[in-house]
């Protein structure tokens, strides 16, 4: 492996920290040690190791990290998917690697679900340790099919790394990215036109009193005089209408 792949893959205290794993503070603390070594010459201590001492982890732990550490770099290419459905939508959970070499199981999978009748499927993608664009490629197909048949496909539970990918490839302005579960289930509630205009997703902007009587796109002319300590912000068209607005007749939203 070249060192600059070594050197870009998330090192153990940033995977630690982004699964809430270990304190920021603990993270610190070991890495004080490890400088402490380094300056009286001694051989730095891993920081698994002194966290383990530390009784912050424990070493089945550590070992879960750096398998998926190993899993992130590509030494190893697990893909694990689990199905499980909640109240009529389908909940796939991807855990480890997703790229080029998991198409065909992911198709696989996307296809047996769209033949079972479920539009509405959301994509548990807390657990995704590595996410790249042929990945994406697999399933990008079924989302226009799942939307044809009243549904959709929504994320949640990305990290900033998979974030960045749809974000490069000029997806998530047409995909929703949810925190939870939860609110990825309750974005079913409404259809995915509420959330979208001109194709991509948008930001809908009114505000307070009778002032404020139309809601807007974000960059129509007219939200962009409203004052943004007096903004109100929806998320959708629906709930602005439920909220007393009417559509701007410039933006069109």
């Amino acid at each position: 492996m070249s060192r600059k792949l070594k050197d870009t893959y998330h090192k153990i205290g940033e995977l630690l920290v982004r699964r809430n794993l270990a304190p920021a503070e603990a993270i610190d603390e070991a890495l004080a040690i490890q400088r402490s070594d380094i300056e009286s010459k001694r051989t730095p201590q891993p920081l698994g190791e002194i966290l383990i001492r530390k009784k912050v982890l424990s070493r089945s732990l550590i070992r879960e990290i750096l398998e998926e550490q190993r899993i992130g770099r590509g030494e190893k290419r697990v893909l694990k998917i689990d199905l499980r459905d909640a109240d009529g939508v389908a909940i796939v959970i991807l855990e480890g690697r997703l790229d080029e070499t998991k198409d065909e199981p992911i198709t696989r999978i996307f296809e047996k679900l769209m033949n079972r009748g479920f539009a509405r499927l959301a994509l548990d993608c807390s657990r995704l340790v590595y996410l790249n664009s042929h990945g994406i490629s697999s399933f990008v197909a079924y989302i226009d099919e799942a939307r044809a048949r009243g549904g959709d496909i929504k994320f949640y539970g990305m990290n900033a790394e998979s974030r960045f990918v749809l974000e490069r490839l000029g997806l998530s302005k047409f995909v929703q990215i949810l925190a939870s579960e939860t609110e990825a289930i309750k974005a079913f509630e409404l259809p995915i036109d509420e959330y979208m205009s001109r194709g991509a997703l948008a930001e809908y902007i009114s505000s307070e009193g009778k002032a404020g009587r139309l809601f807007h796109l974000s960059y129509c002319e007219t939200a962009q005089q409203i004052p943004e300590d007096d903004r109100i912000y929806f998320e959708s068209k629906w709930h602005a209408r439920e909220g007393g607005k009417v559509s701007c007749k410039r933006c069109k939203p």
